[in-house]
């Protein structure tokens, strides 16, 4: 019977493992340091950013409206946040603030513009009626927001005419409640409006050569009670009685 070699231990193949093995555990270790520093490096820049007078902000461009004074913008946004570095200023923020300072804004859209700038487009608030005053026309949009007075009244914005007397407020919610519900094309063939009352309200409409005098009655079926309007008024009627929009009335 042959006997069996006895089994060898391979001290150099042990050897090799355990260097493979420690090789693996630094380059992983080396991994870590790496995304560490990387990490470091990407905060240490965030709060020299965060914190730096270098980008703080020192200029506000204000830019589209017709309705707001652009410096007085561009200097309330600088007093709130001037200095400031421009990563702790939020757009919202300052969207909001304008917003609420002007009133005749409808948007504002902020943006970076620059490393210590930003640009504000405004978006105005569209005047849809013009009230007559001692100081010229007071302007109000659809959401009856006092656009201030103005010396002319815009073109295609109709003019709210005295009628005896001055219109309380309730009148002139219903003539703004009126002509918000009016399309654009209606509204434009409206020239003016009175208002005796929020329930007897009358307006003069023109296109090109067609003018004609029309009782409106409330603020109610307004797109109706223009179309109904115009229809007659382009059939040479001057005198319309459209309070009752199914069943006008003509002289």
């Amino acid at each position: 019977m042959v006997p069996l070699p006895e089994p060898r231990t391979d001290d150099n193949s042990t050897a090799d493992l355990t260097g493979v093995i420690r090789a693996r555990r630094r380059q992983v270790w080396r991994h870590r340091l790496v995304s560490i520093g990387v990490v470091a490096a990407i905060l240490i820049i965030a709060a020299v950013l965060w914190f730096s007078p270098l980008l703080a902000l020192g200029k506000v461009s204000v830019k589209g409206s017709q309705l707001v004074d652009h410096e007085q913008v561009s200097e309330s946004v600088l007093k709130a946040y001037g200095g400031t570095p421009l990563p702790r200023v939020r757009p919202g923020s300052v969207e909001k603030g304008v917003l609420n300072e002007f009133p005749r804004t409808k948007e504002a859209s902020v943006h970076y513009s620059g490393p210590r700038s930003l640009s504000i487009e405004i978006t105005d608030r569209r005047p849809v009626l013009a009230i007559t005053t001692t100081e010229g026309f007071q302007l109000f949009d659809e959401e009856a927001v006092d656009l201030g007075t103005v010396d002319d009244a815009p073109k295609g914005v109709t003019v709210l005419e005295e009628s005896h007397g001055a219109p309380d407020q309730k009148t002139v919610s219903a003539v703004i409640r009126f002509m918000a519900e009016l399309k654009p094309e209606l509204r434009s063939d409206l020239s003016s409006v009175q208002a005796k009352d929020e329930k007897n309200l009358t307006g003069v409409i023109e296109t090109g050569e067609t003018k004609a005098k029309v009782a409106l009655g409330d603020s109610t079926s307004a797109n109706l009670k223009m179309r109904t309007a115009l229809q007659l008024a382009a059939a040479g009627r001057t005198e319309i009685d459209v309070s009752v929009p199914s069943v006008p009335v003509t002289d």
